[in-house]
């Protein structure tokens, strides 16, 4: 199926690299959303760069996520 938006590259913890489709002018929350993980358990980097979750993701980006460690 073609992408009428945006095809972003994500790499999910270092284990497993993802084609996404998005509408354009998604953001970071989005993208996380889509994949069925939750917001506040990961940080994302565009392009090496770590954004907040209200960032848009720009066409052609390369977004990695990590995971936010918690615990005492």
């Amino acid at each position: 199926m073609a992408c009428s938006g945006i095809k972003v590259v994500v790499d999910i913890f270092g284990r497993e690299v993802r084609e996404v489709c998005l509408e354009e002018g998604a953001t970071v929350r989005d993208l996380i959303k889509a994949l069925g993980l939750r917001v506040s358990e990961v940080v994302a980097a565009i392009n090496g760069e770590v954004v907040a979750e209200d960032e848009v993701i720009p066409p052609t980006a390369r977004v990695k996520l990590h995971s936010v460690v918690s615990g005492g």
